[in-house]
């Protein structure tokens, strides 16, 4: 009996230790919170071999709705890359734009929340257009009085 208590204390002893230690290791590795990004969006200029050809528009076709429309004139038939980003620089959507004279797309924001957003339009890893839009929600509230004759 005493030969199987010898073998048994080291084991025990290690887990007891594990037990201790883990909590603390692990404590320390979420101090430090690398997913968020906290750092505001800074818009960066568009690098200086933009194409002048290259035009991009965004239009609100009815003033009620956050439905958008992205024109975009590419007369060397690039393969560009569309980039919808919030004010914390986070990609929200990613899409590639067919390699034509002109595209045009409907995007509908209405899910977003208030603040700043970019679409931002790259060939490659080169920014060569960006467009931004603010949505705000203002809320109008109104009394009514009535008096008793």
């Amino acid at each position: 009996m005493k030969h199987f208590c010898f073998v048994l204390v080291p084991k025990v002893t290690m887990i007891v230790l594990a037990t201790i230690l883990i909590p603390f290791v692990t404590m320390h590795a979420q101090e430090r919170s690398f997913a968020y990004n906290n750092t505001r969006f800074v818009a960066e200029q568009p690098s200086s071999g933009i194409k002048k050809d290259l035009e991009v528009e965004i239009s609100q076709p009815e003033k009620e709705t956050l439905n958008f429309t992205l024109a975009v004139i590419n007369p060397e038939n690039e393969k560009l890359t569309l980039y919808i980003k919030d004010s914390y620089n986070n990609t929200l959507h990613r899409e590639v734009l067919p390699a034509t004279v002109k595209f045009e797309a409907r995007y509908n924001l209405q899910s977003l929340e208030d603040g700043q957003y970019i679409f931002e339009i790259r060939s490659g890893k080169n920014k060569v257009a960006e467009k931004a839009i603010g949505i705000k929600t203002q809320t109008m509230v109104s009394r009514l009085v009535s008096v008793e004759k």
